[in-house]
């Protein structure tokens, strides 16, 4: 389980803005690049953007994960805002990558933590990735 934030933007000048930022992108992409590295055929990114990552929980903390993202949220809050104001950036969101689960527990996101993304104007996704095969068995 993760929390991923993720900027994208067409037009979005992604190493302009990390050049002054001090957000660092774990991922940089850009606009026209192929989506995998190191294939020269096949598709290419529509957008250019970077992704920060937030932070891992083990098992199924899904509130530690949010307490640590609502921190993040604070101690750069500021910088998110000129994010989300720079040119060209078209989405701010924070992904939360959780498994897939047969009897999933329901996502609860505290509305103290949905205010303030709010705020910041950053869309919040979840996306459901493959379970280990640790958790398998």
């Amino acid at each position: 389980m993760s929390c991923i934030l993720r900027a994208i933007g067409s037009d979005f000048d992604v190493d302009g803005f990390l050049k002054d930022s001090e957000l660092t992108g774990a991922a940089v992409f850009h606009r026209g690049e192929a989506r995998d590295r190191g294939v020269t055929e096949g598709p290419r990114r529509a957008a250019s953007g970077f992704n920060v990552e937030i932070g891992a929980a083990s098992g199924d903390d899904l509130d530690a994960l949010i307490q640590a993202a609502g921190r993040f949220l604070r101690r750069h809050e500021d910088e998110l805002r000129r994010l989300g104001s720079f040119a060209g950036v078209e989405e701010v969101c924070l992904d939360f990558v959780i498994p897939r689960q047969e009897a999933a527990a329901p996502a609860v996101f505290p509305a103290d933590f949905l205010w303030q993304t709010g705020a910041l104007d950053i869309d919040l996704v979840i996306t459901e990735g493959a379970q280990s095969e640790s958790k398998k068995a």
